[in-house]
């Protein structure tokens, strides 16, 4: 016999045998783009949408449809300012400057309309052994908080003279609100106490534990102390000279967990945002996730904020110890500088003084290095476009399927925009260079580079194709860098990849064969089969409606001597004659055999 099936022996008509494998084929084709890039970084796996993950110096373009070099800065060595620790260095703007307090001294910026940036200016004094630990706008001055070592001083930025706002008024954290300064008592046992200047006697409500911090937000001041979060709104009463509206709570966050806590509380784009268990939390009101939630930003501490042009700046220090400062727009994260070896702290929004937005002091910088950020684009001269390391990371891109080794077949970056961004007239080309990893980011080889040498080119692209198993990995990682950008630079707005899935299917084999069922058939042996050729036909069929596993050997068994454990499949049966099949066995019977 040429094969078996459950132990019977049959032959196979000739030309009808074919063995291969069942199933699809291994790699099935397909293709990942990114073409919009709201949403910032932080993303570290590929999921509903694709994201980017950690790159520093690019910002969004176009309203987040591209990327493009952001911001602009450069290191300023300033002769006149103290030296910045981690002490905290608030600062606020008063039209015409930009205030900031170090240690015991107040400076002031160049006037907000200046064209350029100079060093700052000392304009007060506090006295040897104070400092000033809050500045807050107060009826067209400057009240300077010294906690219970100096009564609250008021500067005036006409005469530049100090004054006491109020004999023994001392304050730690303060707001100016409603003409008024609102404080915290910082007298030992009264640190929960929250006091509102009124005109006459100073007015006060006891809160529900010591008062940590205090900002602006929803047109009232939002409080946290070690156990709630409190908004106080009203006004002072002209005629009885109290407060007329009580501080609301609106969270409870439980039990105090570090110092840091509540480090800064800034409101942007209508939400509260705050540091809170190690991470830049933002409040939540309404729906499923209402109260903090985590925004990604997380690391080991927090060294201070603030809202400079169109960004919430915040500056942290990362899980491995490196100082990073971070943009968010309102719907996403951009990571603007990384140090491993200078700890950025205090960010200070200046109002556009010398065409500047944001100073980055440095901790303990003795010779009083700070960095100067552009955020906002100006003109040609004054772009915001950063001209050093940049460069925009995907996430760990998956096209979907985690669980599959892909063969990435091509890869590319589209450049492209609808307008003229940047320097029309600018002479510097710029370099474009897409790189990829497979490692997690741990290592990248480059794919491709091109220079861009005419600004008024507004659309470009970088492509390489891979050979023949060149880029096998679960997951792919894809980089774009930008270099010699001055005062223009193409808008990433488009990164691709085509690649074949590798599937894991079952390797299994499968049969197609005809079997001739007839009476009295001749084996190879030269011996008679002794079943009809109806029984056979019935043998078949019975095993193909039974759906069981069945023992089968192949044509070669002499030669290898394996037995297949199979299912019969398919099954088909011609008879020649129809007339005669109840007589007279003889028909033929497809099978299609699969390997279990």
């Amino acid at each position: 016999m040429d094969i078996t099936i459950n132990g019977d022996g049959y032959m196979v008509v000739p030309g009808s045998y074919r063995r291969g494998s069942d199933g699809p084929p291994e790699a099935r084709p397909g293709s990942l783009s990114l073409v919009d890039f709201v949403g910032g970084q932080r993303r570290a796996l590929q999921l509903e949408r694709d994201r980017g993950w950690d790159a520093v110096g690019v910002g969004p373009a176009l309203g987040g449809q591209g990327v493009e070099p952001w911001p602009w800065s450069e290191p300023f060595t300033d002769g006149a300012i103290g030296t910045v620790t981690t002490v905290r260095a608030p600062h606020l703007v008063l039209d015409p400057y930009a205030y900031v307090a170090v240690g015991r001294y107040l400076y002031r910026t160049v006037a907000l309309s200046a064209s350029s940036w100079s060093a700052f200016t000392q304009v007060a004094d506090v006295g040897a052994g104070k400092t000033i630990t809050r500045l807050s706008l107060y009826q067209g001055g400057i009240a300077l908080c010294c906690g219970n070592g100096l009564d609250v001083q008021l500067y005036s930025p006409g005469g530049g003279a100090l004054s006491t706002l109020s004999a023994g008024l001392k304050a730690r954290v303060a707001v100016g609100y409603a003409n008024r300064l609102v404080y915290g008592d910082p007298a030992a046992g009264s640190e929960q106490i929250v006091r509102m200047t009124t005109g006459g006697t100073a007015d006060s409500r006891e809160l529900d534990a010591p008062i940590v911090n205090m900002g602006l937000h929803d047109g009232r001041v939002a409080i946290a102390t070690k156990q709630s979060l409190w908004l106080l709104g009203g006004r002072p009463d002209p005629v009885t000279n109290k407060w007329n509206a009580e501080p609301q709570p609106f969270f409870t966050h439980g039990v105090w967990t570090d110092d840091e806590d509540f480090l800064f509380l800034l409101s942007y784009g209508g939400k509260l945002y705050t540091w809170l268990a190690n991470g830049v939390m933002e409040w939540n009101p309404n729906g499923d996730k209402a109260g903090w939630n985590a925004t990604g930003i997380e690391g080991r501490s927090c060294t201070g904020a603030t809202v400079a042009g169109d960004r919430l700046i915040v500056c942290i220090v990362n899980r491995a110890g490196e100082s990073e400062s971070w943009a968010f727009d309102g719907s996403g994260w951009w990571l603007m500088l990384r140090s491993s070896n200078q700890t950025r702290v205090w960010p200070m929004y200046t109002g556009g003084a010398g065409n500047i937005d944001l100073v980055l002091f440095r901790d303990g910088s003795t010779s009083v290095t700070y960095d100067l950020f552009r955020v906002i684009y100006r003109h040609e001269s004054a772009t915001n476009y950063n001209s050093g390391a940049s460069e925009y990371r995907t996430s760990l891109l998956d096209a979907g399927e985690r669980d599959r080794v892909k063969v990435w077949r091509r890869i590319g970056a589209v450049f492209a925009s609808p307008e003229q961004r940047g320097n029309p007239a600018s002479i510097a080309p710029v370099t474009l260079t897409l790189s990829y990893s497979t490692d997690g980011g741990r290592s990248w080889t480059t794919a491709a580079t091109s220079l861009v040498t005419d600004p008024l080119q507004r659309t470009t692209e970088i492509t390489t194709q891979f050979t023949s198993g060149q880029v096998v990995s679960r997951f792919v990682q894809l980089r774009v860098s930008f270099g010699s950008v001055v005062d223009w630079s193409p808008a990433l707005v488009g990164l691709w990849a085509d690649y074949e899935v590798i599937d894991a299917i079952p390797r299994r084999r499968r049969w197609n064969l005809k079997i001739r069922a007839r009476d009295r058939t001749v084996r190879r042996d030269a011996t008679v089969d002794p079943r009809t050729g109806r029984t056979i036909a019935a043998d078949l069929w019975d095993a193909w409606t039974d759906s069981a596993t069945i023992p089968f050997t192949d044509l070669d068994f002499t030669a290898t001597g394996i037995t297949h454990q199979v299912r019969i499949a398919s099954i088909s049966e011609e008879i020649p004659v129809p007339a005669d099949a109840a007589s007279w066995g003889d028909s033929v019977v497809s099978l299609v055999v699969i390997e279990v």
